[in-house]
C-alpha cells in the first residue's frame, strides 16, 4: 500500500503544481495589460461588469486581449463579447467597429494581416452568437496604433488588442 500511495502524491503534487503555474501565468498575462503602462486601459476592469444596457449607453467596451502570435480568443473574453452580442441583437440601428492592433514583433506586412485576423476572429463569435454579419466592420492596424512604445513584455502585451466600438453612423462616414 505504501508503494503505491507515495508514487501517487507525487504526482498529484506535480500536477498540483502545474496547475497553479498555468494559472499564475494567465493572472500574469492580465496584469500585464492593466499595469501602469496601458493608462488608457485602467478602467476596463470595470467596463467589463456592466450589463448590455450599461454597455450600450456608454459605449464603453473592454479591449479583447490576445497572446503573442494568436488570433485565438481567450476564455475570459467570451463574457464580453456575448454582452456586445446582446446589445446588436437587441438594437439593429447599432452597428459595430472592430479594430485589431498587434505589438511591434515582426514585419509590417505580418502584423497587418495578424490585427485582421484578430478583428475577424472577433467578428466570427459575434456572428456565431446571431449577430448579422453586415452589422460589423473590421479593420487591421497592425503595429501602426500602439498604446505604449515600450518594447517591454508589459508593453507589447498591452498593445495586442482588440477595440471594439458601437457606432450609428453610416458605414460609409466610419472610415
Amino acid at each position: 500500500m505504501k508503494k503505491i500511495f507515495l508514487p501517487l502524491f507525487i504526482v498529484m503534487l506535480f500536477c498540483a503544481c502545474a496547475s497553479e503555474q498555468n494559472k499564475s501565468y494567465d493572472d500574469q498575462e492580465e496584469l500585464l495589460t492593466n499595469s501602469a503602462l496601458c493608462p488608457s486601459r485602467k478602467d476596463e476592469n470595470k467596463w467589463a461588469k456592466q450589463t448590455p444596457k450599461e454597455m450600450k449607453e456608454s459605449n464603453k467596451i473592454p479591449s479583447i486581449n490576445f497572446e503573442f502570435d494568436s488570433t485565438v480568443i481567450k476564455n475570459s473574453s467570451y463574457e464580453v463579447l456575448d454582452k456586445v452580442a446582446e446589445v446588436l441583437k437587441t438594437t439593429p440601428k447599432i452597428k459595430l467597429v472592430i479594430e485589431g492592433h498587434t505589438d511591434i514583433v515582426g514585419s509590417y506586412e505580418y502584423n497587418d494581416w495578424l490585427s485582421g485576423a484578430r478583428a475577424s476572429a472577433i467578428k466570427d463569435y459575434l456572428v456565431s452568437r446571431g449577430v448579422p454579419s453586415e452589422s460589423i466592420k473590421t479593420f487591421g492596424h497592425g503595429k501602426r496604433m500602439p498604446l505604449t512604445n515600450d518594447d517591454s513584455p508589459e508593453g507589447r502585451a498591452c498593445n495586442r488588442r482588440v477595440i471594439l466600438k458601437f457606432t450609428n453612423r453610416s458605414w460609409g462616414s466610419v472610415f
